[in-house]
């Protein structure tokens, strides 16, 4: 018993997991606003409204640096 066991052993094969380098997305055309477009906001909405933006970019610049960090070092 011990024989057929210490001689399957030998047939085994070994699996390599090797990483995808994953690609960049492209970033999405935002539509430009004009000053007038946000007259009619209050100051705390035009505030609101520069915050979410600037999060969301934090956010995409954050993402970004992950995927690069996949990366094999060139």
């Amino acid at each position: 018993m011990v024989a057929a066991i210490t001689s399957s052993a030998g047939c085994a094969t070994t699996t390599e997991y090797r990483p995808v380098e994953l690609p960049l997305p492209d970033r999405p055309t935002l539509p430009t606003l004009q000053a007038g477009d946000l007259q009619c906001l209050s100051d705390a909405a035009y505030q609101g409204l520069v915050e979410r933006d600037a999060r969301l970019q934090a956010h995409v610049e954050r993402l970004e640096a992950i995927i690069l960090t996949t990366r094999a070092s060139e």
